[in-house]
């Protein structure tokens, strides 16, 4: 998962350096999250995906996964010809100093933790790269199947915890809470942001679910905490359990709604009572 950010990358817009003429033929990603929302809006003109597209965590279908890698690097960036630059939330600083020089045109994603700012980025990318008509069905998409979770939500909330394979959890104002509250669940803690839960209050808490994720396709760790910790292993066999794949949320991007729609779908065969 993306590390948190600091807050002044929230002021980030998504204002490409110059007015382009024609919409891009060719466009290159350098982050995890920008290739989700190139595939997702203009996978036939991607020319470069970033460092991580070969990964466990990428969206990138096998037939796109030979393309050339690209990151934050000057002399990368410009072996690339690439004629649009898609660079992640607080990405390109200083390459962007040199490609403002050349006809490489180049934008950033705006930073969020919820589907506002994914459908403001979906939005921004496709009038930048010439899809506005696309990113408009995308987002009435993705609206459409959030209408229809409300609908389907229950008025008794499950109380759910989120754990990664590090032992870090997310509460308010993250994009894993924003799936949970769009699933119809409630999230079990109340400290906002990302944080590491101690292990003693980690096993006072008693949720309906638990959901896991970068288990089995995240990076090694010696703070593999739930891998590693019995006591947090006997916590965890208690109650039932949701893995959703870190390829869905690696940020607040297109495919949160599928981790959304997947917490939902738990929630209705979720058990009345926790095994002992």
């Amino acid at each position: 998962m993306l590390p948190k950010v600091a807050a002044c990358l929230l002021a980030l817009t998504f204002a490409s350096i110059s007015a382009q003429a024609k919409p891009p033929e060719s466009i290159a990603s350098t982050s995890l999250c920008g290739d989700a929302y190139l595939l997702a809006l203009a996978p036939e003109r991607v020319s470069a995906l970033s460092w991580q597209s070969r990964d466990a965590l990428s969206r990138a279908p096998d037939s796109l996964k030979a393309l050339p890698q690209a990151w934050d690097d000057t002399e990368r960036l410009l072996s690339l010809k690439a004629d649009y630059i898609l660079f992640g939330p607080g990405e390109g600083s200083k390459v962007q100093e040199y490609l403002s020089k050349t006809n490489t045109e180049f934008s950033n994603l705006i930073w969020g933790e919820g589907f506002d700012s994914v459908f403001s980025n979906i939005k921004n990318l496709g009038e930048a790269i010439g899809t506005p008509d696309d990113s408009r069905r995308l987002v009435r998409s993705i609206k459409d199947r959030l209408e229809r979770l409300e609908k389907h939500t229950n008025l008794e909330k499950p109380k759910i915890l989120y754990l990664s394979r590090s032992g870090g959890s997310a509460g308010p104002g993250t994009l894993v809470d924003a799936a949970i509250t769009a699933a119809g669940g409630q999230n079990i803690l109340t400290k906002s942001g990302w944080f590491t839960p101690d292990t003693e209050f980690l096993i006072s808490l008693n949720p309906d679910l638990i959901i896991t994720s970068y288990f089995d396709d995240g990076y090694e760790s010696v703070n593999a905490v739930p891998l590693r910790n019995k006591t947090v292993q006997k916590f965890m066999s208690r109650y039932d359990r949701l893995d959703v794949p870190g390829h869905v949320w690696p940020c607040a991007g297109p495919h949160l709604i599928e981790a959304a729609e997947m917490i939902h779908d738990k929630i209705l065969t979720l058990k009345s009572e926790p095994t002992p």
